[in-house]
């Protein structure tokens, strides 16, 4: 464990995959291959769906180099590159579809949040306590992340939304946590703890501009890697239950 928590503290921050909303990456990646391939199929091009898999793939990996050095990569560019990959032309209403697979996906399939997450939310609003969002985006938008969180009642339990594409900038950079800031009107980031799950985005982010960092290992427990040395980087406090979030910020 490392700081004590605040003494006065005003805001709590959640990152949103696997710490507010539980990620389903395969059956998430599975329905968009079906979609795909129904897609694909209507407009004459059969293909197998071990080779739009591994177009998936490409754009999770361009994804992937692009978030570590901080350079925005969206739904519409996976899109361009896996029809690059596949080496496919289709037609702007059939991309536009391919598109929708990733920004506007059946919400029959909307993910769940994590186990008692709403509950520590409404703990933390009871106390006078404000709450925010500091989320890096992933290929799905942040209106498709605010549809999930109203889907379960949950959008408006929070005083300010920092999303990565909306901010302009990925965690751990400081700026997203200065933004989460002036938007919950909390200028001092020793008065603000955040909780999230990645060690090199949410507790080196959250260290690194002087506010209390919890590391949520309910869902995905980071180990972390040895080559970025962010093994050796730890929240100050660590659990794996929201039920002892208030504990661990000193609030019973």
């Amino acid at each position: 464990m490392g700081a004590a928590p605040p003494a006065e503290l005003r805001a709590v921050t959640f990152d949103f995959w696997n710490t507010l909303i539980r990620a389903d990456d395969a059956g998430i990646r599975d329905r968009r291959l079906a979609a795909w391939l129904g897609l694909l199929a209507g407009e004459g091009i059969d293909l197998e769906g071990d080779v739009v898999r591994a177009a998936q793939r490409h754009a999770s990996v361009r994804f992937e180099d692009h978030w570590r050095v901080n350079r925005f990569y969206g739904a519409q560019q996976a899109v361009h590159d896996m029809l690059e990959h596949l080496g496919v032309t289709v037609s702007p209403s059939i991309e536009a579809s391919l598109l929708a697979t990733i920004t506007d996906p059946d919400p029959a399939h909307d993910p769940q949040p994590t186990p008692h997450v709403r509950e520590a939310i409404e703990a933390l609003r009871s106390r006078g306590v404000k709450v925010g969002i500091i989320c890096d985006v992933g290929l799905s938008p942040s209106i498709t992340l605010r549809r999930f969180l109203r889907g379960h009642d949950m959008l408006d339990l929070f005083d300010h939304w920092s999303f990565s594409d909306e901010v302009g900038t990925f965690k751990p950079d400081p700026a997203i946590f200065a933004h989460a800031r002036d938007g919950l009107v909390v200028p001092d980031p020793a008065t603000v703890a955040h909780v999230g799950d990645l060690r090199r985005t949410d507790i080196a982010g959250a260290q690194g501009v002087g506010s209390f960092a919890v590391r949520y290992a309910g869902i995905f427990d980071d180990p972390g890697t040895p080559d970025e040395g962010t093994h050796q980087v730890d929240g100050d406090a660590v659990i794996t239950d929201h039920a002892d979030l208030l504990s661990v910020l000193g609030l019973t």
